[in-house]
């Protein structure tokens, strides 16, 4: 086997919309990296090449690309609604940790306040700003003041 033939055998790893994943090296049908994401990317979707530092490109469906370890992709991803104070907001992240939450609204989230996730049925749950959240569609948050001191005069 000679070396560019050895190198094609051997996997890479390459990211779409920030997940891993493996697959040889060399000429691949854009079609195959749409197949791979998972769910698949659909017909009604772009896939883009992330071009550090350069205008990102937008990938022919019938193109054949040239793997490289390393290379990023992403897809356009419909956008998932949540409430945040009953406030409906638009965001692209399937995932987002609670401090990327608490500047989605305008102005962003007061330090003194805590951000929680309305929880249907059960006990709600406060959001920490290390913790993530995987996001659906109709999700709510409310914020609340850090501080409640009971019988406190004003």
């Amino acid at each position: 086997m000679d070396a560019q033939a050895e190198a094609r055998a051997k996997k890479s790893t390459i990211h779409i919309d920030g997940d891993p994943y493996k697959i040889a090296a060399g000429p691949t049908p854009v079609s195959a990296l749409r197949a791979l994401r998972q769910p698949p990317v659909s017909d009604g979707k772009n896939l883009w090449l992330d071009i550090e530092d350069e205008q990102d490109q937008e990938l022919d469906p019938t193109a054949t690309i040239d793997l490289v370890d390393g290379m990023r992709f992403f897809t356009e991803i419909d956008a998932i609604a949540i409430r945040i104070d009953r406030v409906e907001y638009e965001v692209y992240k399937r995932k987002m940790t609670g401090a990327e939450l608490r500047v989605v609204p305008s102005p962003d989230v007061a330090a003194d306040r805590d951000l929680w996730r309305d929880v249907p049925d059960k006990r709600d749950v406060k959001v920490q700003d290390e913790d993530i959240v995987r996001l659906k569609d109709g999700m709510r948050f409310f914020t609340a003041p850090g501080r409640i001191n009971p019988g406190q005069e004003s």
